[in-house]
């Protein structure tokens, strides 16, 4: 996602893996990917039946992209609303 991201807004890779590693260190990033796939998994092996795993997982990776899509979402900065001066 993190590269998509890059390319489609015109940065380099090297500035989204960057961004990737910032947020895995000091936004909570795995802290968030373990607290929902951990439970998820042992739930969909432990606890919803097969015909239903698919959709159960769909589910929770749609609600994943949501956090991660939060997570990853620049913050913006008052520097960067502040008019330059000539």
């Amino acid at each position: 996602a993190y590269l998509t991201k890059s390319v489609i807004y015109g940065t380099s890779f090297s500035e989204g893996l960057n961004k990737y590693v910032n947020d895995l260190k000091y936004e909570g990033l795995l802290r968030s990917y373990y607290s929902i796939w951990l439970p998820a998994q042992f739930c969909t092996f432990g606890l919803v039946p097969d015909h239903l795993r698919i959709a159960f997982i769909a589910v929770v990776s749609f609600f994943w992209l949501i956090l991660l899509s939060s997570i990853s979402a620049t913050k913006i900065r008052e520097e960067d609303l502040e008019p330059e001066e000539a």
